[in-house]
């Protein structure tokens, strides 16, 4: 595969015409090229976004957009490796949602996915979800059968909804809460893998000035086996014990590969053909960069370009310039690329994303596309000769860049937490021999019946309510200020469970944007970081292998909000605690227990007459309802 990539970038092998859009990636629309602002004026008029959520208002626009979703099968080839996909709207990645900062957004989400049925959500990552809580579209983390567990017990919880169940409709209405780049993405099972993602953006207040937007940049993993073989057997034991490898990645939904290696009768064309981005000569082109994979630790670069790092997830930082930008999965950045002049023009060059072979597991992790700076050019398929930037993938330790490099536009003060919680990981195997992972020794495992927001609305928030410890779920009480410290380490290196190494996890939080105080290796020492009067704040970042991460937040938004690694196997594993935030305002929301009836009374209909296979940690129940 090696030789393949580099005859592939020496010009040697077609990079385009294999196959056309319709075969690749669907009714795909291009991304590129967004306005400023949608409508004929800025709605925001001088407010200026802080990216401080915390203490800066959304500002209201009393305007609604509205979307329709149909998520069914699909057979794509988007390496030209033809497999069986779940995708939105017949194409992958999925249609762009767009807003200006403040409006609403109804997006109404059909099921239609057949042969088999199955259910499906849609988690706007990200997105606060302040006074919408059921919206937050979780069904459940994820976690191994329960003929695979020890201890079982046959009751768990869901977190935010009920599945959507097949052959029905669900309207999520959320708020655009920041300004930037996001994504949706499943968060059924590791369906996520299936195709079920697509990007947003929301635009607003400029924190440093660009020129042109030219749009998402989603990077992705790629994997050829569907989602529910891959988890099956991530989760397995002994010999039906299966890695999850990538074998490609993708820049938005496309990519090469090698169909020399394919002996399965698998239609595949080897030129299926790469992304194409073109660019405005002498000007700052804005690229929003966007890891929606299922696992890998993600290295960007443009070749012979050097970029401008503006924005980590929804939040402007102090912009610094760099060759390379790393992003684990949930992770965005924006950057600008200043565009190149004269007969530097003529030329095409190399956008790269390689995965990480040290963090992550690909057998081949590179991912391509083609710079342009004329439509003509494009048009044309002019192959770029460009050399790849040089860095060094060890000084990231498989974690972030460091965080002295990294502070937020706007400061925010590092106030002393009222609670601070310490998290031990571990992962290990079982008594059964199958991969799960402890938190403080508890893991998480979700029942798609009973939503954990359900159980709290029906229990009027009382401090009384209990909740099985397969819940995982962590109130926070009284607290004004909640502090977390992940730490990543083996503390019993002679228990024979436990795996000989860690591994990096990108840390998503629900709800909220936190501020991150220190992550590096080791435990952490019970200091901030020095230079953090201005943390870093953002919703994802990496805990990185043997080491320790320490994030914390304001109890400003009730809710209960999933806090877990986005590496799609892990959550599998178990790797979910719940932030039970508020409970007793959480109760008088409005609507709470309207909306969430509307999935939990189809979904329980659904599944009393049939059986859904459980593969994982809760995106999927593995019992026969009675």
């Amino acid at each position: 595969m090696a030789s393949f990539i580099g005859k592939l970038v020496a010009g040697a092998l077609p990079l385009f015409g294999g196959l056309n859009l319709e075969s690749t990636n669907g009714a795909l629309e291009s991304y590129q090229g967004r306005p400023d602002f949608l409508g004929s004026s800025a709605p925001w008029g001088s407010i200026k976004y802080d990216g401080d959520t915390v203490n800066q208002a959304t500002p209201e626009t009393g305007v609604t957009r509205y979307y329709d979703f149909n998520i069914a099968r699909a057979k794509l080839s988007p390496d030209g490796y033809q497999r069986d996909m779940i995708v939105v709207n017949g194409q992958y990645p999925g249609p762009l949602i767009e807003a200006n900062w403040g409006d609403w957004i109804e997006v109404t989400v059909t099921n239609n996915i057949t042969s088999p049925e199955e259910g499906t959500t849609i988690h706007w990552h990200a997105l606060l979800q302040k006074d919408t809580p059921y919206y937050d579209g979780v069904p459940g983390g994820q976690f191994p059968p329960f003929s695979l567990r020890t201890n079982f017990q046959a009751d768990g919880t869901a977190v935010s909804q009920c599945p959507i169940a097949p052959g029905e409709s669900f309207t999520y209405r959320f708020r655009a809460d920041h300004v930037g780049t996001t994504f949706y993405h499943s968060h059924y099972s590791a369906q996520v893998n299936a195709g079920v993602s697509g990007p947003i953006v929301f635009h607003g207040p400029k924190s440093t000035n660009y020129d042109y937007d030219v749009g998402p940049v989603l990077i992705s993993d790629w994997f050829h086996r569907e989602y529910f073989e891959i988890v099956k057997g991530v989760m397995g034991s002994g010999a039906g014990r299966i890695p999850a490898n990538s074998v490609n990645n993708l820049i938005n939904g496309k990519m090469n590969f090698d169909c020399s290696t394919v002996t399965d009768g698998t239609p595949c064309v080897s030129n299926a053909g790469v992304s194409k981005f073109v660019l405005q000569p002498g000007k700052d082109n804005l690229l929003r960069i966007i890891n929606g994979g299922s696992a890998g630790l993600q290295y960007f670069s443009v070749d012979d370009h050097e970029m401008t790092v503006v924005a980590m997830d929804f939040v402007p930082i102090k912009p610094y310039t760099t060759n390379v930008v790393t992003l684990g999965v949930g992770q965005r950045t924006d950057v600008i690329v200043h565009g190149k002049t004269g007969n530097l023009t003529n030329q095409a060059y190399w956008i790269r994303s390689n995965i990480s072979t040290t963090c992550a597991l690909p057998e081949q992790p590179y991912g391509l596309a083609a710079l342009y700076y004329s439509e003509a050019d494009s048009d044309a398929n002019k192959v770029p000769t460009s050399q790849p930037q040089d860095y060094d993938e060890a000084r990231f330790a498989c974690g972030n860049e460091p965080l002295t490099l990294t502070q937020s536009f706007t400061p925010m003060p590092v106030k002393e937490p009222d609670t601070t919680v310490t998290i031990n990981v571990l992962d290990i195997l079982n008594a059964t021999g199958h991969d799960e992972y402890l938190l403080n020794n508890r893991t998480f495992h979700a029942n798609y019946n009973l939503p954990v927001l359900k159980a709290v609305v029906d229990g009027d928030g009382s401090n009384s309510t209990t909740f099985d410890p397969l819940w995982n779920v962590l109130p926070t009480g009284n607290s004004k200020v909640f502090r977390i410290v992940w730490e990543n380490q083996k503390f019993d290196p002679a228990d024979p469970n436990l795996y000989a190494l860690t591994f990096a996890h990108p840390m998503h939080l629900h709800g909220h944007d936190y501020q991150v105080l220190s992550a590096g290796p080791g435990a952490w020492d019970g200091e901030v970081d020095a230079g953090l009067a201005n943390a870093l704040r953002r919703d994802t970042h990496i805990l990185p292998p043997n080491g320790h991460l320490v994030v914390q937040f304001e109890t400003d938004n009730p809710g209960v909000w999933p806090f877990h690694c986005h590496v799609a196997w892990h959550v599998s594993a178990g790797f979910n605690v719940n932030i039970l935030e508020r409970a007793q305002d959480l109760v008088n929301i409005p609507h709470t227990a309207e909306v969430m009836n509307q999935t939990c009374t189809a979904w329980d209909a659904w599944s009393a007459e049939n059986v859904v296979d459980q593969i994982d940690s809760g995106l999927r129940m593995a019992m026969e309802r009675s």
